[in-house]
């Protein structure tokens, strides 16, 4: 007798098992409708990127300067940039955007191994710079020195303030700020300037002086701030103001950095009143100080002017093989006469 075989009982799937199955194939279905939203994101980004316009520009040029955060030196480099644009010159900022601490010698070379077409330049009187500035224009790469010049170097222009006429202004705002009795004036220079612009500096101090304040009998002194080292510069300051009976009554500041030391030490000492601070720049912590009475003055140069002139300067080297040798900037004295004036313009520019 054949064995009967036993049926198999259909596999039966429970509730649980059922909920489990439809939350697999939903989220599949999640995932799916998200990766195909990311992949169209991606291919109309792409699409978009292709369809927007890009610039050509001429020439490249590099600038380098001490620091993006100062205020001068921003300025400067926008209204270059702009200038630039306008004869389709694209001006970049040398480092910028970079977390590493370059030197200006380091950037210079940089720029050069980029086959820049120019380089703009803040100077100073180092071999280090005039020997990088000299490979440069070996290479080709014409360099225009800014506000500080590298004299002796291969460069084909400087653009700045004549010294001489620098130290005649400052020496006007002595007279206007001092009196009979004033017995010294202390100008605060830097070792990254020349000798010889120190020299011109104070010539031109000295100069209008004997000739238009010769009723003044007051003593000019000096004192030269290490620019390597920042912090170190800030403290000489401060002894200047701790040393109280050695206080000189005016105190001259050829740079932005020593002119808002100056007058943060001048505050945090009480002794606004005491001292007259001469300073240079228009930054707006400057004019505030005039504004507030704790600056007597400050030298002010435009920074459109030395912007355009840079790139101008480079242009016409690149274009005709010759440039002036020197383009001798404007300057002007702000003072609490006309600092408000000042003060709005920078307040309308910011809201431009």
């Amino acid at each position: 007798m054949k064995r009967e075989k036993k049926r198999k009982e259909p596999y039966k799937i429970n509730h649980r098992q059922l909920a489990i199955f439809a939350v697999i194939i939903l989220a599949m279905a999640v995932l799916t409708i998200l990766s195909l939203a990311y992949v169209g994101n991606w291919v109309g980004y792409g699409r978009k990127i292709n369809a927007e316009p890009y610039e050509t520009f001429e020439r490249h040029y590099a600038f380098i300067a001490d620091s993006e955060e100062n205020i001068f030196w921003e300025k400067v480099y926008e209204e270059a940039k702009a200038y630039a644009k306008e004869e389709n010159v694209y001006l970049e900022w040398e480092g910028s955007g970079i977390t590493a601490d370059y030197s200006k010698t380091e950037l210079l070379r940089i720029a050069v191994a980029s086959q820049v077409d120019g380089i703009i330049l803040e100077g100073d009187g180092s071999a280090e710079i005039q020997e990088a500035i000299d490979k440069a224009v070996d290479q080709g790469i014409p360099v225009v020195t800014v506000m500080t010049d590298s004299y002796d170097s291969k460069r084909q222009s400087f653009v700045g303030i004549g010294n001489h006429n620098l130290g005649r202004e400052y020496g006007r705002q002595i007279i206007r700020v001092a009196n009979k009795n004033t017995k010294d004036a202390l100008i605060l220079m830097d070792t990254s300037m020349e000798s010889s612009g120190k020299n011109l500096v104070y010539n031109g101090i000295r100069e209008t002086l004997d000739n238009e304040g010769n009723h003044l009998g007051l003593e000019l002194k000096t004192m030269v701030l290490n620019q390597d080292s920042p912090f170190g510069k800030e403290e000489a300051i401060r002894e200047i103001f701790l040393n109280k009976e050695k206080l000189p009554e005016i105190i001259i500041c050829l740079n932005e950095k020593d002119t808002i030391s100056t007058y943060q030490a001048a505050v945090d000492y009480n002794l606004v009143g005491e001292i007259k601070i001469l300073g240079y720049s228009d930054a707006d912590t400057i004019l505030n100080g005039i504004s507030r009475n704790v600056i007597a003055a400050t030298i002010a140069v435009d920074a459109k002017q030395v912007g355009d002139y840079c790139v101008k300067a480079l242009d016409e080297y690149i274009e005709t093989g010759h440039v002036n040798d020197f383009f001798t900037m404007d300057v002007d004295a702000v003072t609490p006469n006309n600092v408000k004036g000042r003060l709005k313009d920078a307040v309308e520019k910011d809201e431009e």
